[in-house]
């Protein structure tokens, strides 16, 4: 499954940061800009955008189109995720504290 990080803010999203993830994990998934987010949205390819912040921030502010799957309810909720393994996943939350 082509997993991608968001490494910039989106503009709309001020607010939002980086997922942070291990310096093994890294290796693993690309980490990509919030241009090349905005211009796969706009694009023919299906991207999942999944919000890992609580519902109540979700409901706040979140980016048009995103799934809200707090981190702790990941396994829980994996069926909101895409099964065809092609299908890029993209997790952004409000960064740590």
């Amino acid at each position: 499954m082509a997993t991608y990080m968001i490494k910039k803010r989106l503009p709309a999203m001020s607010g939002l940061v980086a997922f942070l993830i291990s310096s093994t994990a890294l290796a693993q998934y690309p980490i990509v800009t919030a241009e090349q987010v905005k211009a796969w949205m706009g694009g023919k390819q299906k991207v999942v955008l999944i919000d890992t912040r609580l519902p109540e921030e979700f409901t706040e502010a979140h980016i048009p189109g995103a799934v809200n799957i707090p981190a702790e309810r990941m396994k829980i909720e994996k069926a909101k995720l895409p099964t065809d393994k092609s299908t890029p996943i993209i997790f952004y939350c409000r960064g740590t504290g």
